[in-house]
């Protein structure tokens, strides 16, 4: 290793350690309850949004809002009253952190309703995307109901499937919310703001961290070279993130695409190839990018604590966690949505919890058994130290789970480009992780896609080391069960027998699980492989035409594309022929799991956290060429 490696190695390595370090120093609980997640003026507009709220503030127009924070229970007390604090119109008790509304109390007088189901249906009608939705439909029923709150809910039906709704206050007679196709029954497709990915997805953060990326990976030598038109695709992702982020899914679907393929094509291309390749870094590019590192692991740790939310995903871990711990196996006994309403109620009335069969008040979570064993295995030491409330709180523990899934990942792949070249290289490879945009917005979802990376990157680092690469490929495809597409790769390498029997001993300790229940066996394929199976979403064009009249319905150009996909990457155990290079695994590897995401039936923006430290990996590492093949290949 030259003279300059070894600090640039010392340098990352202090810097993960420090990142790990951040993510770990967290409040104590002390500490935590004298500080609020939000302010007062979130807590303000979470009571505001109360549709009740609405016609008091006409009535009486001076009054005025106080909300004060409550460290003891951790909740906000939000009042409308008079500005001398008497009478009080409307108050609310809302607990810290995930907003939910515990109680409530209106001063008002219900009496007969201000509207009738018709005059509620024919100013709903009147919105122009209403209009222009339904437009495409030949044959229409709908329904005007008035609920408990005060509102009415419009629906209307095609072929037995709700195909739009408007809410409509019933003081005020003012539509609350318009939906239409997926939006009624997806509300990810909704495009509400700080839903997914919070800060990360403002303009002042994604395109400063796409400069980033771009700045640090380019050649700018060669500016017009293969690579940099890499880089561009790599991040082409976020044209597609920002139709999104607007709601409209008929446009981000679609998009999604051309990159995969291009980067899929790109793969197959250098898995197949033996050019050799220089990556030339300089001691101050070197250093520049360990300082990046630093800044951008702090910034995206610091974000998190500060400003993230949780979706469904980092729930159902810590919620399997909580129920490994337990002694008890998660699939098919995750918090179901039936028994007693419990825990309060969220700001559209629905219950936070249900008292479940071992008399526990939790909030459901029913489809969060659809993942491997290492996801649930992954949050138990969080859950375990941090514990659980058993709601869809704050949740601590998925926090401190996901910031450890992301520094690993930058870890793994700083010691994969160290061991299968140098620390520069490694260098370069970290870096990448913390400047992209879609690390950051897993990250700030809080969502377990990163422990995919982080054992992708792991596989990679142990490529020479045929048991243990093969012991970590097992904990890779037994997370999201994606990446056993990887296997085949890997079979083609040498001492395939040793990594075969270290792939075989950890699935079966990962395995082990499934022994908590005489069903487990049945019920581990029926809640992921059978589950996943049958899913019909809006997030992949094989299945969108199923939410848009007039759209084709692919299904069964899909299942020809998943026969070809299954062939295609089975026959990577044996093609392409002769020596491979550790940049050909992991380029194929990458080909792979892009090629396996493509003919899926639902694909998010996390699942670039899957396939990217195997596609940077085969972009990024020098090649010797074929006289000077690594030793982890194999003749064919």
């Amino acid at each position: 290793m030259s003279r300059l490696a070894r600090p640039a190695g010392r340098l990352l390595a202090a810097a993960v350690l420090a990142a790990a370090l951040a993510a770990g120093v967290r409040p104590t609980a002390a500490e935590a309850a004298q500080r609020p997640s939000f302010t007062a003026g979130r807590a303000i507009s979470i009571a505001a949004s109360n549709p009740a709220v609405g016609p008091l503030e006409t009535r009486y127009p001076r009054a005025i809002f106080t909300a004060v924070y409550r460290p003891s229970n951790r909740t906000w007390r939000v009042r409308l009253a008079a500005p001398s604090g008497h009478p009080v119109y409307a108050s609310f008790t809302i607990l810290d952190g995930i907003g939910s509304v515990l109680s409530q109390s209106i001063n008002r007088t219900p009496g007969p309703p201000h509207l009738t189901a018709g005059r509620a249906y024919r100013i709903a009608g009147r919105q122009s995307r209403i209009r222009s939705w339904l437009g495409l439909y030949s044959a229409l029923s709908h329904s005007s109901t008035l609920g408990a709150n005060r509102v009415w809910t419009v629906s209307w039906y095609s072929g037995g499937k709700e195909v739009a709704e408007v809410q409509v206050d019933d003081g005020t007679g003012r539509p609350t919310s318009v939906w239409t196709g997926p939006q009624v029954s997806w509300m990810m497709t909704r495009g509400l703001p700080d839903a997914y990915g919070r800060k990360v997805v403002s303009p002042w953060v994604l395109i400063p961290m796409c400069l980033l990326f771009i700045g640090g990976l380019v050649n700018w030598r060669k500016p017009l070279s293969m690579r940099t038109l890499d880089v561009l695709m790599m991040l082409s992702f976020t044209v597609s993130l920002v139709f999104f982020d607007r709601g409209d899914v008929f446009v981000s679907t679609p998009l999604i695409y051309p990159p995969m393929i291009y980067l899929t094509i790109r793969m197959l291309q250098i898995g197949v190839s033996h050019r050799p390749r220089d990556i030339q870094i300089g001691e101050l590019h070197m250093l520049v990018l360990v300082a990046l590192i630093f800044g951008l692991m702090g910034f995206r740790l610091g974000l998190n604590n500060q400003d993230s939310n949780i979706i469904d995903v980092g729930y159902a871990g810590v919620a399997g966690a909580s129920r490994l711990l337990h002694g008890v196996l998660p699939y098919g006994h995750m918090p179901r949505a039936d028994g007693t309403p419990c825990g309060g109620t969220y700001a559209n009335g629905d219950p936070i919890g249900y008292v479940q069969t071992d008399h526990r008040c939790e909030s459901p979570i029913e489809n969060g058994d659809t993942y491997g064993p290492v996801v649930y295995l992954a949050y138990a030491p969080a859950v375990l130290a941090l514990g659980w409330s058993g709601l869809w709180d704050s949740l601590p523990a998925a926090h401190v789970s996901a910031s450890a899934f992301d520094v690993l990942a930058v870890f793994g792949l700083f010691v994969a480009g160290w061991r299968l070249r140098s620390a520069r290289i490694g260098v370069m490879l970290a870096f990448a992780w913390a400047a992209n945009p879609f690390t950051a917005y897993t990250l700030n979802m809080n969502a377990n896609d990163a422990l995919v990376g982080a054992a992708v990157a792991w596989t990679m680092a142990a490529l020479s080391l045929p048991a243990l690469r093969g012991a970590m490929l097992a904990v890779a495809s037994l997370t999201k069960l994606g990446p056993l597409a990887m296997v085949p790769v890997f079979l083609h390498l040498r001492h395939r027998l040793l990594m075969i029997a270290g792939f075989v001993v950890a699935a079966i300790v990962l395995l082990a699980m499934l022994a908590l229940d005489a069903n487990g066996l049945r019920l581990f394929w029926d809640r992921t492989v059978a589950y996943q199976a049958d899913r019909i979403t809006p997030l992949s064009i094989w299945t969108l035409g199923n939410y848009h009249p007039g759209w084709p319905h692919l299904e069964w150009l899909q299942q020809i594309a998943q026969i070809a996909v299954a062939i295609g990457v089975g026959l990577l155990a044996f093609l392409p022929r002769g020596e491979r290079d550790a940049a050909a695994v992991a380029a194929l590897s990458g080909a792979a799991l892009l090629a396996v995401q493509m003919v899926a039936s639902y694909w998010f923006y996390p699942y670039v956290c899957w396939w990217l430290p195997a596609v940077l990996i085969g972009f990024l590492l020098p090649r010797a060429g074929r006289r000077q093949a690594a030793p982890v290949t194999l003749p064919a």
